[in-house]
């Protein structure tokens, strides 16, 4: 009887053993799916910043005559400049629009080379502000301008998280 006893406990131990084994292996998952979808995230927004950061830095360059800021709302904007540095002045939109309940942030341009991209992303504004750093809409007035985007991607796995970069910049374009 006692042998039947110590087979038993010696089954329970190990499938307690064997179901901790299992759960450390999930969570290590979940949490190395995390730290994926994180660097994912990261490099994407660098990545992004890099153009925004370009496109920015070109605002208003060789435009001579006109609007360089052609409109700007909390979530959207349109300027000009040569910003492939071809002598032809370009049109650059950055807007966001909304699909199957996703809002993307979408990149246009109209020049030299037209197309354009779009990505997901969880939150995009931009703000002008005039010379005494007061935010402002007038076109005219604009001296420099923020741009704030976010990115978020939703984890599926045991514990469902948010995983995301933001990036914010203020641009104070030469050329205004």
């Amino acid at each position: 009887m006692s042998e039947l006893l110590d087979t038993i406990g010696s089954y329970v131990i190990g499938g307690v053993v064997l179901l901790l084994i299992v759960g450390f292996i999930l969570y290590f998952n979940d949490q190395s799916q995390e730290t994926k979808l994180s660097q994912i995230s990261q490099v994407s927004i660098i990545e992004v910043g890099k153009i925004i950061e370009n496109d920015f830095n070109k605002l208003g360059y060789r435009v001579t005559s006109g609007s360089k800021i052609q409109a700007i709302t909390s979530d959207s904007i349109s300027f000009n400049g040569d910003v492939d540095n071809d002598g032809i002045i370009d049109t650059i939109t950055y807007s966001t629009y909304t699909q199957n309940q996703t809002l993307y942030l979408k990149r246009s341009t109209k020049g030299s080379v037209t197309g354009q991209w779009s990505m997901p992303i969880k939150s995009f504004t931009v703000q002008g502000y005039d010379s005494s750093g007061t935010a402002t809409t007038q076109i005219s007035n604009i001296k420099s301008i923020s741009f704030t985007l976010v990115i978020s991607e939703q984890t599926y796995s045991s514990s469902p998280t948010q995983v995301g970069a933001s990036w914010v910049r203020v641009f104070y374009p030469k050329n205004l």
